[in-house]
C-alpha cells in the first residue's frame, strides 16, 4: 500500500517549511557526502499534529503487519514512539554502542525476541548504512525486518540497499519530492 498523490504533496510542503534549509557553501552529511540541502526530520515533525499527520502516513505507507517500531535513536524515535501510539503496537530504539551496564542492551523499549516482526524507521537517509546496521542488531535479537521506512529518502542508492537485504522499503518522500538533487 502506498500513500496517495495529495498526501505525498502535503508532507512534502510540510518538510520543506519546517524542516528544510539551503546551505551554502555545502555541508558534509553524516554519511560522507556534500550537500547545500539540509533537512531536518526531527524539527519537521516537532508539533504534534505534524507528527501525527506524518506518523498516520507511515503506518499507511508500511502497510504490513507487525509487533513493534523503531530505529537508530534521535532520527527515529519520535517517529517510531507516534507509530507505535497509533497502532497500538510496540516501539524500540536501537543505541549506538551497547549500555554500559544493566542488560549492556543494544535495543531498548520493547524487548524483541525471535520471531518478532518489526518495521524500521528513521527520519532522513542518505545512503541507508546506519539504518541497515540497525538491521543487523535486530537479526541478532532474532526479529523479522518486514519493512523499513523514511520521511525522506534521499538517494536512489537506498532501495538498492534495502532490496539488496531484503526488505520492503517505502520512503514517504524521496528527494525529487523535495526537488532537491540526490545523494
Amino acid at each position: 500500500m502506498t500513500i496517495d498523490a495529495p498526501t505525498r504533496r502535503s508532507l512534502a510542503e510540510l518538510v520543506r517549511a519546517r524542516g528544510y534549509e539551503h546551505r551554502d557553501p555545502p555541508f558534509q552529511l553524516t554519511s560522507g557526502g556534500w550537500s547545500h540541502d539540509y533537512v531536518d526530520g526531527k524539527h519537521a515533525v516537532a508539533a504534534g499534529c505534524d507528527l501525527r499527520t506524518v506518523a498516520e502516513a507511515a503506518l499507511e505507507q508500511v502497510g504490513t503487519d507487525f509487533d513493534a517500531v523503531g530505529g537508530p535513536t534521535m532520527g527515529a524515535d519520535a517517529l517510531s514512539h507516534a507509530m507505535a501510539l497509533l497502532s497500538g503496537k510496540g516501539w524500540y530504539s536501537i543505541r549506538k554502542e551497547p549500555k554500559g551496564h544493566g542488560r549492556a542492551a543494544w535495543v531498548e523499549g520493547t524487548r524483541l525476541e525471535e520471531g518478532h516482526r518489526v518495521v524500521v524507521v528513521e527520519d532522513v537517509v542518505s545512503t541507508g548504512g546506519s539504518l541497515l546496521k540497525g538491521v543487523d542488531r535486530l537479526k541478532e535479537l532474532g526479529a523479522e525486518v518486514v519493512a523499513a521506512t523514511a520521511i525522506l529518502d534521499r538517494s536512489p542508492r537506498v532501495a538498492e540497499r534495502f532490496a539488496a537485504a531484503g526488505i520492503l522499503w517505502r520512503p514517504l518522500l524521496t528527494w525529487e519530492d523535495l526537488a532537491i538533487a540526490p545523494l
